[in-house]
């Protein structure tokens, strides 16, 4: 009967420390050093020596109970400290950059340690860990056999002067490129005052009519088109041209005379366009290609104008 009840207490109490025992051990951070290299390392040189460490979901990094950069032993200086949170599916990951300066004069190449460092996280329980220590092997920058009072200071080395002629010429050349380049660029896109080529009203006018043709066409691009000549006339007229001043401009632009029908043809149209029926469909027998057209006669009137 004791043993029985033994045997249950065991049991009971094993069953009660079996979720301490598991908590517990998710508890352990996983931690996983780096570092660039652990050899050729002289005095005065930075190192750096990564950590990452893995902890379970709900844990931060305390960073006020990080190293603080400064001195850490008569040789060893923390530099600099930074951390990165990284997203992990197990939990939360941290990625720790620990700067060290080496500052130990040595005459043979010797193995140094780097100390471990405490790391703390705050979360439903207390869990803190540390960094791992680490080697590193340095090496003299002194040669053995020269004792400390016959050691020279050496001025350091002047680089090499280069040759800059090529260059210099190299470089003229690229500069006249540019600049007999560039009036030509600017003369090309209508930059240079002096140089620019301004088009005629009618021939600006026949590009856009183009590009409008390009597409489909539909009654707003038609209006748009329409407006397009009643501006180049406007622009040619000096004047805001309406169909009861035709016969005025005519008689001070005569290379237009012959076009006298096709204008008074056009000014209907724009009156039905746009005031007697505008939402009529577009004209069956005036269409883009005519107003184009219209448009062409128009700019070879000008030309014989010049």
């Amino acid at each position: 009967m004791r043993l029985q009840l033994r045997l249950n207490f065991g049991l009971s109490l094993a069953l009660s420390l079996a979720p301490a025992l598991t908590c517990s051990a998710d508890l352990t951070p996983r931690i996983e050093p780096s570092a660039p290299r652990n050899f050729g390392y002289v005095i005065g040189d930075p190192v750096d020596y990564d950590v990452l460490i893995t902890v379970p979901e709900g844990y931060a990094l305390e960073t006020e109970y990080l190293p603080k950069p400064g001195a850490l032993s008569e040789w060893l200086d923390i530099r600099a400290v930074s951390w990165l949170k990284i997203a992990n599916e197990h939990g939360a990951q941290y990625r720790l950059r620990l700067t060290y300066q080496v500052f130990k004069g040595i005459r043979q190449p010797e193995k140094l340690s780097i100390p471990a460092l405490p790391i703390r996280f705050q979360g439903p329980a207390p869990l803190e860990t540390q960094t791992p220590p680490w080697e590193l092997m340095i090496a003299p920058i002194i040669p053995p056999d020269v004792a400390d009072d016959k050691v020279e200071i050496r001025e350091s080395v002047a680089p090499e002067p280069l040759p800059g002629q090529p260059h210099r010429l190299r470089l003229i050349a690229y500069l006249a490129g540019t600049l007999a380049v560039l009036p030509l660029l600017a003369w090309r896109y209508g930059k240079l005052p002096f140089f620019t080529r301004v088009a005629p009203p009618f021939a600006r006018t026949l590009r856009d009519l183009k590009k409008l043709g390009r597409k489909p066409v539909d009654a707003d691009a038609y209006r748009t088109a329409v407006k397009l000549l009643h501006r180049a006339l406007d622009d040619t007229a000096g004047f805001r041209l309406f169909a009861g001043e035709l016969e005025t401009f005519l008689a001070s632009r005569p290379t237009f005379a012959e076009l006298r029908d096709e204008l008074d043809r056009f000014f209907a149209l724009s009156r039905t366009v746009f005031f007697t029926a505008p939402d009529a469909p577009m004209p069956a027998d005036y269409p883009l290609t005519r107003l184009e057209t219209l448009c062409r006669r128009c700019v070879a009137a000008e030309r014989r104008r010049v």
